[in-house]
């Protein structure tokens, strides 16, 4: 990625360095994460269960918790309705192994993407109503989905909806809603996703019942909460770091049999693993076949199971990525030639057999790419699919409210979205969504700021502090990792990698030392890196036939002057 500009953030001033008590790049780098005290940096590093909040603070969670006790004491047949993206797999996972735990008779579902979409589903109902199921529990999902849970109320079905999205003005008549949006809200943390919203129910339900949370329950929090790309404060950086605790050290097959196939160690499992290595083999079946595949991954009792699970998931990724590989060439193209008509602050793409399951992945590397809100659409019928990939400065779900009733559906938050929309509103809708973007963005660079936490030198990466920076794990949304910037480097071979030479391999020096870095999807700046670079980089240990070596991460680099 260009970045339009790199800001480096102030040393730790000398009253919180004494503060912190740590060296002063260390303090500098918690500081720039709101670390001011030696007790903050504890709480950091090793957060405690106080992070927790009540979860009786959310709504309805009292008249929820006696609902599902009821249906256990009873013997009652509990569906769980998932959404088909790893926060709802995760979720479904996580309350259909819990109530299971408790004695539950649980059948969870998950819709299919194309045929069914977001939300509760009429053949799910369906599916429930012959399956004798009397109470529905939603995740990730159910806050707007009003007729249906309506169609089950009248089917004999009660409804629990468990979601983190934003409501609508009406509600749908459910025992009960759990979600921090809505406006008797008196939960203190806004941000959980749909895993985080389920895992609250659990924690409530299993205190009722006088249990032990399941330590597995919180892998299921950290899949679904850094697929989404939860904000990592609060509770959510406990929930993930309690997560990848229980990854590293739990015996799960499914989740152990997908790590196994993705040639990453289990005990050394990273963030930055799941999100990169783990979490697009989990969020594939939807994409390409049935998100089923994936639930029953996650839910599977057997290690033979798994790994057969895991290794067809991983050869439907190498597919996908194929898929998508060859959208993004006509994609770009269209950019171009959409670019050279004026059309500068929003990015629309679209070809009749694209698939709707990578829609969201063309967008995405498009708006990355270019700093641009991106729409990419298909379809050859009536009915068009979308969705959309957005930057900071452009609030997406607010710019598609604004646009009236043009949608058939949709849906989604500031940052993603997704709708339907008839083939004959599609250049009405193109032309108000254009105007927006253009009154909102025109004095946005197109490049976001690169924040920098500190100028070293990369001999400063030893044991030692990488191990300190390890230990600011979990990384991601509100907790990247730590960027450093690096003059006067000297590049001594430089070449193409990856399938199509997206990618640059380098060999730097500095000071006489030498370094490996990696310069993702910036292989077409294979020329730039015959001078002295100023680097801003991550540093992370890459493990190779049992030897860690120093591999640095380029973000960006530009010529040292």
């Amino acid at each position: 990625m260009r970045y339009s500009r790199w800001a480096l953030k102030p040393t730790v001033p000398k009253s919180i360095l004494e503060q912190i008590n740590l060296p002063i790049i260390e303090s500098t780098i918690l500081f720039n994460r709101g670390i001011v005290s030696q007790n903050d940096s504890d709480n950091f590093i090793t957060p405690l269960e106080d992070n927790l909040h009540d979860p009786y603070l959310l709504p309805d969670m009292e008249k929820v918790t006696n609902r599902i006790s009821i249906a256990l004491k009873t013997n009652e047949t509990i569906g769980v309705f998932g959404d088909f993206d790893t926060d709802g797999l995760s979720g479904t996972a996580l309350l259909t192994k819990s109530l299971q735990t408790l004695g539950g008779n649980v059948i969870p579902y998950v819709p299919h993407r194309t045929e069914e979409g977001h939300g509760v589903s009429l053949k799910a109902i369906d599916y429930f109503i012959a399956k004798n199921v009397t109470l529905m529990i939603t995740v990730d999902c159910g806050v707007t989905s009003i007729q249906e849970i309506e169609l089950a109320n009248k089917s004999g079905i009660d409804t629990i909806v468990t979601d983190h999205h934003i409501p609508l003005d009406e509600f749908p008549d459910a025992i009960g809603i759990v979600n921090a949006h809505l406006g008797n809200s008196k939960y203190p943390f806004k941000h959980l996703t749909g895993v985080g919203i389920a895992f609250k129910v659990i924690e409530a339900l299993y205190d009722s019942h006088k249990k032990e949370l399941p330590e597995e329950i919180y892998a299921f929090c950290a899949l679904g909460t850094l697929s989404d790309v939860g904000i990592l404060e609060n509770e959510n950086r406990y929930l993930v770091y309690k997560g990848m605790d229980a990854i590293r050290n739990i015996e799960m097959f499914g989740i152990d049999s997908l790590i196994s196939e993705s040639g990453l160690l289990k005990e050394e499992i990273t963030t930055e693993d799941l999100s990169f290595g783990i979490i697009p083999k989990l969020n594939v079946s939807s994409r390409l076949e049935h998100a089923n595949t994936s639930l029953q991954l996650l839910l599977s009792s057997t290690k033979s199971q798994s790994v057969q699970i895991a290794k067809y998931l991983a050869k439907l990724n190498k597919q996908r990525q194929l898929i998508t590989e060859n959208a993004l060439i006509e994609a770009k193209r269209q950019v171009v030639v959409n670019k050279e008509k004026g059309e500068n602050n929003i990015l629309f793409t679209g070809k009749p057999d694209w698939q709707p399951g990578i829609l969201g992945l063309i967008a995405g590397q498009l708006s990355e790419e270019h700093y641009r809100p991106s729409i990419s659409v298909s379809g050859r019928g009536e009915i068009l699919r979308a969705s959309a990939r957005s930057i900071s400065e452009f609030n997406m779900i607010k710019a598609l409210n604004s646009c009236g009733d043009i949608f058939e559906q949709f849906g989604g938050h500031a940052m993603a979205a997704g709708f339907t929309i008839k083939r004959d509103n599609l250049k009405n809708f193109r032309d108000i969504i254009s105007s927006i973007a253009n009154e909102t963005l025109g004095n946005v660079p197109e490049g976001p700021e690169l924040i920098i936490d500190a100028e070293i030198s990369p001999n400063w990466l030893n044991q030692e502090t990488m191990s300190f920076l390890a230990s600011l794990e979990p990384y991601g949304n509100g907790n990247p990792m730590p960027v450093f910037i690096t003059k006067k480097v000297h590049v001594v071979s430089a070449k193409k990698v990856g399938r199509n030479g997206n990618h640059l391999k380098l060999t730097i020096s500095h000071n006489e030392n030498i370094y490996d870095a990696i310069a993702f999807r910036q292989g077409n700046r294979i020329k730039e890196t015959k001078n002295e670079l100023e680097i801003a980089y991550t540093a992370k240990f890459n493990s190779w036939n049992g030897k860690k070596s120093i591999q640095l991460t380029i973000e960006d680099f530009k010529v040292y002057e």
